[in-house]
């Protein structure tokens, strides 16, 4: 599941208006050397392909991402998510609902999600948020706080760290660099609690 990443940055991607709806649609694609999520790796260490698609109107979204994976029987994971986003002053909202299908597992579920952003300066900001299941019981799936800042001109900074069931933290940090409105690139370093660091370049384009 790599919703993290897609839900926080949504709201910076480039998009298409479509006036006679009032919608804006946005896509893309991300090829990534590797698929990590929550600090462990979806696809063995193996390269990924990540396309996507979201449709948004007044705050409203709803959205498709997928990717290849190599998770026992599974090699496709399809995400199916929507809520809703909004601001108050420097303050940034999300709150939505994501759920995970795999080609061989099939419904794995689902999460509410609530995530926050906060500008605490020129071109820095600090964000968090968690993600609870409701399969037999509710559960704190993940809890996350990070920052991002940028370094020089269109590269960024930023660093995560987060804790899933067990006890088990995770963190990431690393660089970001926007090529043009539609092309980005990362570099990113991971690493989780009994784990072996990996460091994961990836490549987006958005539209």
């Amino acid at each position: 599941m790599k919703f993290t990443k897609a839900a926080l940055a949504a709201t910076l991607l480039a998009t298409v208006a479509m006036p006679a709806s009032a919608v804006t649609l946005s896509y893309g694609v991300t090829l990534t050397s590797d698929y990590i999520s929550r600090g462990w790796t979806q696809t063995g260490n193996d390269a990924a392909l990540q396309p996507w698609v979201e449709a948004e109107s007044n705050g409203f979204y709803g959205g498709l991402w997928a990717s290849n994976v190599s998770l026992g029987p599974d090699d496709i994971e399809v995400d199916l998510y929507g809520g809703y986003r909004w601001s108050v002053n420097e303050t940034s909202f999300d709150l939505g609902y994501a759920r995970y299908y795999y080609d061989s597992t099939g419904d794995a579920g689902g999460e509410i999600y609530f995530l926050v952003e906060q500008s605490i300066g020129e071109g820095t900001s600090l964000f968090g948020g968690m993600y609870i299941g409701h399969a037999g019981g509710v559960t704190l799936n993940d809890a996350h706080l990070g920052f991002s800042t940028t370094l020089y001109g269109s590269l960024t900074g930023s660093a995560r760290i987060g804790i899933t069931p067990g006890n088990i933290m995770y963190a990431d940090m690393g660089l970001g660099y926007d090529v043009n409105d539609n092309v980005s690139l990362d570099a990113r370093y991971y690493a989780r609690t009994g784990g072996a660091g990996r460091f994961v370049a990836s490549v987006g384009l958005s539209f």
